[in-house]
């Protein structure tokens, strides 16, 4: 039927007719597979949202001059340093490590040695976190960084390379959920 053919009641309850009972056929069988599959796929233990984190913040100098060595305490990103976004450097120094407990959706700040400030909130998650980063430039008066980002609970994010006192300054930020 066009837009322009003119309906008559009879018509129309024709129309209705046909369509409603073509309906019908097609409903039954959907719902009786639907509601089998949403029940099949909800996991057998559910997982719990994660609601708080512990995370710990490190300033790291990149430095050109050094003997190649990763310190101690900076063991734990050791594969990032000796990847190619880092070849460049030879010595790395941990300027400041600092600690934040984070509550879902509040943020928390912590300022740096440096003069940055940053602040992480945690927006939730379950075996990922979802965070939120926002960094300042030492003035305080600039955002380096603000965004949100998906992490497994436990890595490292990597923020940083401003330069600092002859080399390059970065933050890394590693997260626990709990």
């Amino acid at each position: 039927m066009s837009p322009t053919t003119p309906t008559t009641p009879t018509t129309a309850r024709r129309l209705k007719a046909r369509v409603f009972s073509m309906a019908l056929p097609v409903w039954l069988p959907l719902v009786a597979l639907v509601v089998p599959t949403a029940v099949t796929l909800a996991p057998a233990v559910a997982r719990a949202d994660i609601e708080k984190a512990e995370c710990k913040v490190h300033a790291v100098h990149a430095l050109k001059e050094g003997d190649g060595s990763i310190p101690k305490e900076l063991k734990f990103i050791e594969e990032e340093l000796r990847s190619d976004q880092f070849a460049a450097y030879k010595g790395f120094r941990l300027l400041e490590a600092k600690s934040l407990k984070l509550v879902l959706n509040k943020a928390s700040t912590t300022s740096m040695k440096t003069g940055h400030k940053l602040g992480l909130s945690l927006l939730g998650g379950k075996d990922r976190l979802k965070l939120h980063a926002k960094l300042t430039d030492r003035k305080g008066s600039g955002s380096l960084v603000d965004l949100d980002y998906t992490i497994e609970n436990g890595g490292v994010f990597m923020i940083g390379g401003s330069t600092y006192k002859g080399g390059r300054l970065f933050f890394a930020i590693q997260c626990m959920g709990r």
